[in-house]
């Protein structure tokens, strides 16, 4: 089996807003015959209420260094975090961070993309106009993807999430591409590898990964580097969509995905 349908470092356990024990995702990891598995719940932000609190952090960080220890030799496990780009960095040394905008400001309030259709629609309507609502969620990702140590740009058009059949806006537009391919730009000439994310498939909100494939070919034609995840928040759904996700990357003209494991990242051929 290609090392690219065995590994996921996009993973969320109950110490976050996941289903399961960081335990039981490694055992469907080990069923998967995986790799590696990277653990990655939200970092602490007091304003995000799926974001771990510094206490369950600290009692993440400790459950996924037990299970480093007990699976060494059978699962390289790696201890991770998903920064949101508003919230403090941690001091932590974690093995790798995966950067994502969850929310940005406007107005002098936060606004969260990715709670609910009726919340985007109403967030939009403050703006008047859809492309101004994700000229600003984009350049929030620009701004922190130039600033962050993370390796990995989460879900780079999170902000399409509840956008599929061109519900909201169109991803098409002229506006919105300008906007997402600035976003993108900063994560490429940054050096990071840009994440095709399935999660949003495993819950039903869109028939394709993060990036949407416009933008991957945009990321193809940028020399930018992929790595393939679930976003997994249940551990049923560890591996979702991958050979679907890896047919399309050939199609948007890659040849190779990035793998993440105890010694760095790896290049695996499509």
């Amino acid at each position: 089996m290609c090392e690219l349908f065995r590994s996921c470092v996009h993973t969320h356990t109950v110490f976050c807003d996941g289903a399961d024990t960081p335990q039981a995702m490694a055992k469907a990891a080990l069923a998967l015959q995986f790799v590696s598995l990277g653990f990655s719940g939200h970092g602490a932000a007091a304003y995000d209420s799926a974001a771990m609190t510094p206490e369950k952090e600290q009692a993440y960080q400790n459950a996924v260094l037990a299970l480093q220890r007990q699976y060494q030799g059978k699962l390289e496990i790696l201890l991770g975090v998903e920064h949101d780009s508003l919230a403090p960095y941690s001091a932590f040394p974690y093995d790798y961070l995966i950067e994502s905008v969850h929310y940005f400001a406007h107005q002098g309030e936060l606004l969260c993309v990715d709670l609910s259709r009726e919340e985007t629609a109403s967030h939009i309507a403050r703006f008047a106009d859809p492309y101004a609502y994700c000229k600003a969620y984009f350049a929030q990702c620009a701004a922190a993807y130039e600033k962050s140590p993370a390796q990995i740009a989460g879900h780079l058009d999170l902000v399409a999430k509840f956008n599929e059949g061109g519900a909201l806006f169109d991803e098409d537009d002229p506006r919105y591409r300008a906007a997402a391919l600035e976003a993108m730009d900063a994560a490429v000439s940054r050096g990071m590898a840009v994440e095709v994310n399935t999660g949003a498939i495993a819950r039903g909100y869109r028939t394709v990964p993060y990036p949407a494939p416009p933008l991957l070919k945009a990321l193809r034609e940028m020399s930018g580097q992929v790595i393939l995840t679930s976003d997994c928040h249940d551990s049923r759904n560890l591996a979702c969509h991958y050979r679907e996700s890896a047919q399309l990357l050939r199609s948007c003209g890659f040849t190779e995905a990035l793998v993440l494991r105890r010694d760095g990242f790896h290049a695996v051929g499509l």
